[in-house]
Order: C-alpha cells, then structure tokens, then sequence
C-alpha cells in the first residue's frame, strides 16, 4: 500500500470516529439543548438585511446593539456605540536610515461583503444553526485546551511553528503583514497563520485559517480567537464588538497565495487604546486603517492591564495518529534560502509599547515543536519589509 493511500485510509478512519465523537457530543441532556437554544437566539438576533455571499453564507446586518457581544454578562451595562475608535494613535520609531529596498511584492487580499455590506449602524453576523453552534463549541473547546508550549508539552496533535517576543515588558499591540494561503486540512484539522497577543492564561489571536471543522468548507477564512477568563470563542460569540458594517471578522479570504506568486497579504493589527484599555482590531486596506473591532478590557482579568507577550507565526491540529496538516505555504522551510516570494511570513512584525510602534526588543524565540515545521527569525531587513519572520512546513507529524 502506496504511503499516500496509507494516509488517506489513516484519515477516513479517524474522521468515522470523529464523526461518531461528535454525534455523542449532539447528544444533549434537556437542560443542555436549552441553553444552546438560548445561545442560538443570542446569535441569530433580528435582522435589519440580510446578505448572501456567493458560497452560500447567510450574513444577518444586526443592530450594532443587538449584536452577540452584548449578551455577555460583563458587558450588560457599556456606553459602547458604532463609531467607536481609538483615541490615540500609535507613533512609529523611525528608521534610521530611509531605503526604499527591499520591497515586498504582494498584492491584497479581497475581504469585506459584496454590494457594500450591510447599513450603517449595523453589524453583519453569520447566521448559525444548531449544528453550527455545536461544532463551533467544540472546535472552540479543542483551541482553548491547549497549553503553552514553553511550559508544558503541547495538546496532543497541535504543532507550533511561531516566533515569540523575548523582552519581559508590557506590551500594548502586535501587529504584521501576513501572506495567505490555502492549504489542504479535513476536519477536525486545522492551519492558521496568526498574530497574537497573550497573558498568563488568557490570549488574544487575528488571522486566516483553514478550519473545514469550523466554518464547513475548505476555503481560507478570517478569524480571531478570545480566550478570556471565563469564557473562550471563536470569532463573535464572547465578548468581542464588532464595528465594520462591511467587514465580517469570519468572511472568506481571496485570492490566496501560490508558490512562487503571486502573493496575496493581509496586515492586522490589535492596539490596547490607552485611555480605555479595551484592544482594537485593525485592518489596513486601501491606504487606510479600518477598525473592525474591539475587545473591552473588562471581560479580561490579566490582559484587561496589558499583554506580556506577542507572537508571529502558524500552528496546526490533527488528531493523534493522523499526520497533520501543512503550515504556511505548505513547503519546506530552508534557512538563508527563505524568500517571500514562495514562503509563509510575517512582514512589518512589530508591537506597541507606550503607544510606540517598535521591533520586538531582544529579538524573538523561534518555537517550532516538530522537524516538520520550521520557523525564521531575519530580524529587519529594512525596506518596506521591516522585521520578517518567516515559517511553515509540509506536515506529516503525528
């Protein structure tokens, strides 16, 4: 038996036994099948339009205060409103020395909802069914059961390839310019490219992923990720308040990258605002930095202060046993032969320190778990690039 059969039977097996888990994860007791009720009406709030996109997503334009967000018990009494942004605006250091080379050659991705969103004052949610709701629980369950590789060994099957910040401050942002890609994942497996912020337990995460589990289709998503102190999510069902009336945080993402280009990139970013505390979501497009969203501090225990770490890279899941699922581009990763013309990376990778736009101070730590993965610290390059970290790899571990 060819190794490629041997794999696939390997996965057909496993996901006959992921999809039994999850019929026995459906199997809710009358008190449990209410609460998911509950949540369901939480998310499917009354619509004011409704857009569908030409994969067949439903997107509902919510009232900006009947959005989800606002059904979490912390957030019951808030002067938040639509038109909400930071009151201050991060200041960059600058370089030295002003060269325009090397540039990065990349072109945007498309993001936001077809025929110009949905109307001011409102914000547009995924409509959820049931189903929905359960897979998404459990996905989200299986992302917040994971440990810090630093500390303890991984969750079994989830594999890191990342760049961490090493300067023992308060970090205010993170931020980096992320090529994006689509890379072969069946559920429940997943691949991201991320930036995150992250305190003691708690953490912060923006970027595209591959989750067939999640989302229902192979295609390459925007997503965040809040695990707060009492609660963890994917997406908009926690805490976070979305603003964009166009952008949704979980909308498709196209075109992807292709080895050796073109190459299509995203450049996020997520700034505490001083005065209030509360982190931002950014997304520059256009020339233009738009805010998405935020996540109010008060939902927080430790990061409702600060952050005290930051982090550029990818990371994977595929139940023990199963080879896992490629990273970045999906190709192997050689030192001093990395180029962002075929490889995963993180241009402009930087984080805000009083307000301050820097390069990690001390550098950053490679972190790769598995030699099927791979991570590279270039440090500044200068340019347009500024500080790139590259990383990805061709899977395979089990």
């Amino acid at each position: 038996m060819g190794l490629g059969v041997l794999l696939s039977y390997l996965l057909v097996c496993y996901l006959f036994f992921y999809c039994k888990c999850m019929e026995g994860y459906k199997k809710l007791s009358k008190e449990e099948d209410l609460e998911l009720e509950e949540q369901l009406k939480g998310l499917n709030k009354p619509t004011v339009k409704s857009i569908t996109t030409k994969y067949g997503d439903i997107y509902d334009c919510v009232d900006f205060y009947k959005q989800p967000a606002f059904d979490h018990p912390l957030l019951k009494n808030h002067n938040f409103h639509p038109e909400m942004k930071p009151t201050s605006t991060p200041r960059r250091v600058s370089p030295k020395k002003k060269n325009l080379i090397p540039k990065l050659d990349y072109k945007p991705v498309r993001i936001g909802l077809e025929g110009g969103g949905c109307p001011i004052g409102t914000v547009p949610i995924r409509r959820t069914v049931k189903d929905e709701l359960i897979t998404a629980k459990f996905h989200s369950e299986l992302h917040a059961s994971k440990v810090n590789p630093l500390d303890v060994p991984a969750f079994p099957g989830v594999h890191y390839c990342f760049a961490k910040s090493q300067a023992a401050i308060d970090y205010g942002g993170v931020g980096g310019t992320l090529s994006v890609w689509n890379l072969p994942a069946q559920a429940p497996q997943y691949t991201v490219g991320r930036i995150k912020l992250r305190n003691g337990d708690e953490s912060i995460e923006v970027g595209w992923t591959v989750n067939p589990g999640l989302y229902g289709d192979t295609r390459t998503h925007l997503y965040i990720y809040t695990n707060a102190s009492q609660s963890h999510c994917y997406n908009a069902q926690c805490g976070y308040v979305h603003l964009s009336p166009n952008i949704p945080v979980d909308g498709a993402l196209e075109p992807v990258s292709m080895y050796n280009g073109p190459i299509y990139s995203i450049t996020l970013s997520i700034y505490q605002n001083a005065a209030s505390k509360d982190w931002f979501l950014i997304l520059f497009k256009d020339g233009t930095y738009i805010t998405l969203g935020f996540w109010p501090h008060k939902i927080f225990t430790n990061l409702g202060n600060t952050a005290t770490q930051a982090e550029w890279g990818g990371e994977v899941f595929s139940p023990p046993k199963i080879p896992s699922p490629p990273a970045g581009s999906g190709h192997v990763l050689i030192s001093h032969e990395a180029d962002t013309a075929r490889d995963a990376y993180s241009a402009n990778s930087h984080i805000l320190v009083n307000n301050t736009i820097m390069d990690p101070p001390d550098g950053v730590l490679e972190i790769a778990d598995d030699s099927n993965y791979a991570v590279i610290d270039e440090g500044n390059v200068r340019g347009d690039i500024q500080y790139l970290i590259f990383y990805g790899g061709l899977g395979g571990a089990t």
